[in-house]
């Protein structure tokens, strides 16, 4: 079984507020991500969009989420006691796998109390998937948010559907389509007809429950790319950043397969070099965003990169979580162009608009993110 942990306003908790006396919205990827616990006495959520006049100011600041890691090592950490088997969605939110109920009924029991005597406040769900772990953790209280593969279907069946961000949700509501457990009731045939081959096995997947990328344990906390000039063909010797241009390329390639891979994007890039001289140097650059782009990573490699020839070098990719389309790479076309966030303002490439299909595939992000804190 999945257990969902969730901790509410984390991100106001260890916020730094840049003038005291007001209120804050905190925004990733352009989206609401967490807000002054006092706005929900004035109505606001995290799907509002109207302007607050309130007695304080009312700032709206993005945040970059890896800033807020070092806050979440220390649950992390108590969940691993545990189980090893941890998938860290967002420093608020984290995924883990047990195989005997004792074990998560124990961590259940330890982890209720641990938020009670710290004064946090948090949410948990366990499913045989994810989704059905984080559903249960957001729409249940108590035992109910325990959800048996033999619990799955009627559970979904009680999902009602306009809670997703579905831009099909009005098609399928014509179709008489009311919960997320129809999406499974119908003949793919007649989803199909609808709806096109491939987004209807996307419903009917969803409709089930089913994990669109399979849990996956963290295991690794950063990836490393090496060059040593003095072993390269035709060189053996120390190289000039000129020389270094096209073997930069070839190792960002290799380390942005391996996030897209992974499913991870990179919040730090670190260079570390070895002179001719035998000293050697590190430096470090910090990500607007986090980036699985070969050119991304590139580009910051080049500007850490000092002028002298260089004998050997390493280029780590960090500070790795979960990417926000990860849900979408297996559905692309073949050749399709990539996808990115328009706020990616350094990393962009010319953007398109989202075909009907892309933007379902959307809803995992919009469904699995934090309803409400």
């Amino acid at each position: 079984m999945i257990v969902y942990c969730g901790l509410r306003h984390f991100y106001i908790r260890h916020f730094n507020p840049p003038q005291p006396d007001a209120y804050y919205i905190l925004t990733h990827n352009k989206k609401v991500w967490d807000f002054s616990p006092a706005l929900k006495d004035h109505g606001f959520t995290n799907q509002s969009k109207t302007t607050l006049y309130l007695d304080k100011p009312v700032l709206t600041l993005p945040i970059n989420l890896v800033d807020f890691l070092p806050f979440a090592k220390e649950w992390h950490k108590f969940s691993q006691l545990y189980t090893e088997e941890i998938e860290v969605e967002y420093p608020h939110a984290w995924y883990l796998l047990f195989d005997k109920p004792v074990i998560y009924q124990q961590f259940i029991s330890d982890f209720s109390q641990r938020l009670e005597l710290e004064g946090v406040g948090g949410i948990w769900g366990i499913g045989p998937s994810k989704l059905v772990a984080k559903l249960a953790a957001h729409n249940r209280s108590g035992q109910d948010r325990i959800v048996t593969s033999e619990q799955t279907k009627e559970f979904l069946h009680q999902m009602p559907l306009h809670r997703f961000p579905l831009p099909e949700a009005e098609n399928l509501t014509k179709l008489g389509i009311k919960t997320l457990g129809e999406l499974a009731s119908i003949p793919l045939t007649e989803l199909s007809l609808h709806f096109g081959q491939q987004l209807a096995v996307l419903l009917e997947k969803l409709g089930r429950g089913e994990d669109l990328i399979p849990f996956q344990p963290q295991k690794t906390q950063e990836y490393r790319w090496n060059l040593d000039c003095t072993t390269l063909d035709g060189y053996l010797r120390p190289l000039s950043p000129t020389e270094l241009r096209p073997y930069l390329e070839q190792g960002a390639k290799k380390l942005a397969t391996t996030l897209k891979d992974q499913h991870k994007v990179a919040g730090q890039i670190k260079l570390r070099v070895l002179f001719e001289q035998g000293m050697d140097l590190e430096r470090v650059r910090q990500l607007k965003e986090a980036t699985d782009e070969a050119e991304v990573i590139t580009r910051t490699v080049e500007s850490l990169l000092p002028k002298d020839y260089i004998a050997r070098l390493e280029i780590v990719a960090s500070k790795l979580e979960a990417s926000s389309l990860a849900q979408l790479t297996m559905f692309w076309e073949p050749q399709a162009p990539k996808v990115v966030d328009e706020e990616l303002a350094n990393f962009t490439q010319v953007g398109i608009e989202l075909p009907r299909r892309e933007r379902l595939l959307m809803l995992w992000e919009e469904c699995l993110r934090e309803q409400a804190y």
